[in-house]
């Protein structure tokens, strides 16, 4: 069996030294496959795992690390395992950049451009001239960075593969319950996700980290910390279809499945 994991979070690069990038640590992630190396090991043959450059990776002789930049990276690394090879799971906890930088300019160039519109003048390069090998100049008063959308990672995942079992990852701040799980729902069938993890930033504090596995009939699981996530998760993706057969003593029934 062969499953991916993606953790940490993405880097958009602004020049050669800085870059857009988000406060994940990808220790879910990390969490999740050592779960998955210690309890289904003897079923694993390879566990790539696709990680954001400060996230801490899993050590085994199955795990594959692919270092990831941004999120057209991500894609493209997706996509050659995808197709290239039979992958029973995606567990997608990686938070994706939704923006990519679109050109670094500075905001005299922008309102010079403006200036200039209507009588035809390309000034576009000058802004790019920002943007070659290097790193731009900190002698820069008014620096602006104009960024573009990225594409939606997790929805390609189906397309290139859809025999695939897919674990989306939702991430909200100070919701209701409700709402939290509604939305998580929503992902799930937008995507077709067979699961998906809702967490509401608001709730994470020291060593609590609340989560809810929601499922395609609308249940869910609900954890109290990390290491009940990662048991979650791995149970449910091991138990799936497809999967190798789970011995009794782990087939018993782990989180609270609620309305």
């Amino acid at each position: 069996m062969k499953l991916i994991i993606t953790a940490g979070g993405t880097s958009e690069r602004i020049d050669d030294v800085r870059a857009i990038t988000n406060i994940s640590t990808g220790r879910l992630g990390k969490i999740i496959g050592e779960t998955l190396l210690r309890e289904w090991g003897d079923t694993i043959d390879t566990l790539y795992y696709l990680h954001g450059s400060r996230a801490e990776t899993p050590v085994g002789k199955q795990v594959t690390p692919i270092p990831i930049g941004g999120a057209m990276d991500l894609a493209d690394a997706l996509e050659r395992l995808l197709k290239a090879e039979r992958i029973h799971g995606v567990i997608h906890a990686m938070a994706v950049s939704d923006y990519a930088v679109r050109e670094v300019t500075t905001l005299s160039v922008l309102r010079e451009r403006e200036r200039c519109s209507s009588r035809g003048v390309d000034l576009e390069k000058r802004g790019q001239e920002l943007q070659g090998p290097g790193k731009i100049s900190s002698e820069i008063d008014d620096l602006v960075i104009l960024l573009k959308k990225n594409p939606k990672v997790i929805s390609l995942i189906k397309e290139w593969s859809p025999g695939t079992l897919l674990v989306g990852f939702k991430l909200l701040s100070g919701v209701s319950r409700e709402e939290l799980i509604e939305t998580a729902h929503r992902l799930l069938v937008k995507n077709r996700c067979a699961f998906v993890l809702a967490n509401d930033l608001s709730e994470i504090r020291g060593d609590a980290h609340p989560g809810y596995l929601v499922h395609e009939d609308g249940r869910y699981d609900e954890m109290k910390t990390k290491e009940e996530i990662a048991d979650i998760i791995c149970r449910r993706v091991m138990e799936a279809p497809g999967s190798p057969a789970i011995p009794a003593q782990r087939s018993g029934e782990s989180g609270g499945k609620k309305e």
